[in-house]
């Protein structure tokens, strides 16, 4: 169990939508104010966050074929999140907010064989 950290400069904020992905090992949550959080499943590690739209998200679906997510918000505005798994390990590994953020990428290349975690694996 892990505590949302929301972002500064929302912090009355709360989720409106949560979604996993079977393919990475992955949380998306989007928020009122409309920041996406992308949050490791084993350990709820904050991987990623970011502002991806000032109007309500008010709809979503999975995107079978990328193991993403579609959503449309307020303004009618499409938004497509996808992951880039080919850069998604070698990011964790370097993502310094993370706690043991090598073993975490180690243990997801692992588990759903993406790639750069080479080095690691080499130890």
């Amino acid at each position: 169990m892990s505590e949302i950290q929301f972002a500064p400069d929302a912090p009355n904020d709360f989720p409106m939508i949560i979604q996993a992905t079977n393919k990475y090992g992955l949380i998306f949550v989007i928020t009122k104010a409309g920041y996406f959080y992308m949050y490791e499943a084993s350990r709820a590690a904050l991987v990623y966050r970011q502002k991806i739209t000032t109007e309500l998200v008010v709809c979503s679906v999975r995107n079978v074929a990328t193991d993403g997510m579609i959503c449309i918000n307020k303004a009618g505005q499409v938004l497509a999140i996808n992951v880039d798994e080919t850069k998604l390990v070698s990011y964790i590994m370097n993502a310094q907010h993370i706690p043991d953020q090598k073993n975490v990428a180690f243990k997801l290349a692992s588990r759903f064989g993406l790639a750069g975690a080479d080095e690691v694996f080499q130890q």
